[in-house]
């Protein structure tokens, strides 16, 4: 199996420049590039240059995976649009197989997720994910939405101690409201990083559910300084980039009355106990739902068995691979049959029978053996 690298940057705010575009465009020979995005693949070499700084000076969002199991996703944040003290809870060590971390870049912070599997991953191409499903992500944080970042620190957390074998119980960060309410963007992400189902399910039900706040935005911009209202309108036709974020949260400061949520307390083992209770939920549901099936199965097949069993030597008299085939499932559905009505002794009886009468057709008592119809 070849090396396979793939490196997705995108803008989301602008457009590149004609000048930032033919920059791109001259970073590497095997890229391909429009003016809101370029993408970077590799069988053999790698990207020359420090992702981190391209995805500073030209885009908003990076998205890179390798099929030695390295993934890494990459968003640039406006400093002043960042609750940074809000963010740094979710910031995870300095692990080398996985961290969380957030760089000071100018005007910008640079929330780097990574994700390394020890044991490598598997054969990849480059349209396995697409960057545009996750940038959804990227306006969710800047809005104070950290359900992404919670969940990559649960999972990077529960596996601590798995590589080199040291385990500490830690707090963890607040949980954040309305993690029930999965968007696609945040279900790509748990693809993408690979984060248990069953730690989804845990971190489910820590979450509160909270409605968002019904907002009279009309009556908040009255309680504004005129002279602060005169600042805003000047912004606006100056075009400045993300000022209904910046507005948004101003007004929200005027509608906030002791409703601040409140951290869920919780630690890395309760969590981990949590998923293996959820877990294991998940597992006597799913027991339940192949029961109800298999039940389901056998009141179709009941009707059906005097001619599964005629179908039985029909198919064997044709002597083919495919007929023998035919003959196996329908003996395995009748084996199946008898073990849900409490017939067994009559099914062992027949397929002795069978196995007499076909005793000279190796391949065929060889297909038998292997689907256990003897035992």
């Amino acid at each position: 199996m070849g090396e396979f690298q793939c490196y997705k940057f995108k803008t989301i705010d602008r457009p590149l420049s004609e000048g930032e575009r033919r920059e791109v465009d001259g970073l590497s020979s095997h890229g391909q590039v429009s003016n809101t995005s370029a993408v970077f693949t590799y069988q053999y070499g790698s990207f020359k240059h420090k992702p981190e700084t391209v995805l500073e000076k030209y885009f908003d969002a990076m998205l890179y995976y390798s099929n030695w199991g390295t993934r890494r996703l990459m968003f640039r944040l406006p400093t002043k649009l960042v609750d940074e003290k809000a963010l740094k809870p979710y910031l995870y060590g300095e692990e080398y197989y996985c961290h969380i971390d957030l760089l000071k870049r100018g005007e910008y912070l640079l929330l780097d997720i990574q994700f390394a599997q020890e044991e490598g991953g598997g054969w990849l191409e480059e349209d396995d994910f697409d960057l545009d499903d996750l940038t959804p992500l990227h306006d969710d944080i800047l809005n104070g939405d950290y359900r992404t970042l919670y969940l990559a620190w649960a999972s990077f957390a529960q596996q601590e101690g798995k590589y080199d074998g040291e385990e500490e119980d830690h707090k963890t960060p607040p949980v954040p409201p309305n993690m029930k309410r999965m968007s696609a963007a945040l279900k790509a992400f748990t693809r993408f990083f690979e984060i248990d189902d069953d730690l989804v399910s845990a971190a489910q039900a820590l979450s509160p559910d909270l409605a968002a706040p019904s907002l009279d935005h009309e009556k908040l911009l009255a309680q504004l300084p005129e002279k602060e209202r005169i600042d805003w309108l000047a912004r606006l036709v100056k075009s400045e980039p993300r000022l209904d974020v910046q507005l948004r949260k101003r007004l929200e400061q005027f509608a906030q009355k002791g409703t601040a949520q409140k951290p869920v307390p919780s630690t890395t083992s309760e969590l981990k106990s949590l998923t293996a209770q959820k877990g294991q939920e998940r597992k006597e549901r799913e027991a339940a739902e192949a029961r109800e099936r298999h039940v389901q199965r056998m009141k179709q097949l009941a009707p059906q068995a005097q001619a599964l069993w005629k179908s039985v030597p029909f198919n064997l008299e044709r002597q083919t691979g495919k007929s023998y085939d035919l003959a196996t499932e329908a003996l395995k559905d009748l084996k199946a049959l008898a073990e849900y009505q409490g017939k067994m002794e009559a099914f062992k009886e027949r397929i002795l029978e069978l196995r007499k009468e076909y005793a000279r057709r190796t391949a065929v008592i060889s297909r038998w053996e292997k689907a256990g119809l003897f035992k």
